[in-house]
């Protein structure tokens, strides 16, 4: 599969029927930085739930990628970082109770 960039994303995310191929870029991706995060929570907020699916697999990317960020020694929650976990508490991909001192 070929490299998407941010905009391919952004673009992609507003027809239904790219929601594949934003699915399998985020599976395909061996690591994560943090503007990855950002850019994957940006995904999910504006996806419809109703493509189950592919909505719930890049749920499972963020949720396993956002524990494995903050799980790192000397993890810096840095603003785009603590972006992520809003974002995430906000659509309800990440619980409120579990991040909110983060």
């Amino acid at each position: 599969m070929r490299e998407m960039t941010d905009m391919d994303i952004r673009e992609a995310v507003k027809n239904k029927e790219k929601y594949g191929e934003i699915a399998e870029y985020f599976k395909a991706k061996n690591s994560f930085s943090t503007e990855d995060l950002v850019l994957l929570i940006d995904a999910i907020e504006q996806m419809s739930p109703q493509i189950y699916e592919h909505y719930r697999a890049l749920q499972d990317i963020f949720r396993r990628e956002i524990k494995a960020a903050l799980g790192q020694e000397g993890a810096d929650m840095n603003a785009a970082l603590k972006l992520a976990v809003s974002k995430g508490c906000a659509t309800g991909t990440l619980l409120a109770e579990k991040y909110a001192q983060q």
